[in-house]
């Protein structure tokens, strides 16, 4: 099994980047997933790409899908910590920034985890 906290600690990181609270940023993060390969895609199929631009817009393309293909297992993973820690009468810390509450839903899956 993996360490709680490590997923914890990735999924803030994931969240700032794949949930930004600004509008900006979101359309940022949809240009990166979707408009730029499709342009890519577009001008490959008119046979106007050079490879030095094609390259490092598949490259950064696979690497954005993994992330946010990483983000939603992390966010289940997180959701689940949640319902085993509610459910075994947690949480048992508390924070009062909402965006550490993984660490508080990690904390309290593992002393569930301890106690079997």
């Amino acid at each position: 099994m993996r360490n709680p906290f490590v997923d914890a600690e990735r999924y803030i990181q994931l969240r700032k980047h794949f949930s930004p609270r600004s509008w900006g940023d979101t359309m940022a993060v949809i240009n990166e997933l979707l408009v730029s390969p499709f342009i890519t895609l577009f001008l490959a199929l008119i046979g106007k790409v050079s490879l030095v631009s094609a390259i490092p817009t598949v490259f950064s393309t696979f690497r954005s899908w993994k992330q946010w293909l990483e983000y939603n297992d992390l966010k289940y993973a997180i959701q689940r910590m949640f319902l085993i820690t509610m459910a075994n009468g947690g949480p048992f810390i508390v924070t009062n920034d909402s965006d550490y509450m993984p660490y508080v839903w990690a904390d309290g899956f593992m002393r569930v985890s301890q106690r079997r």
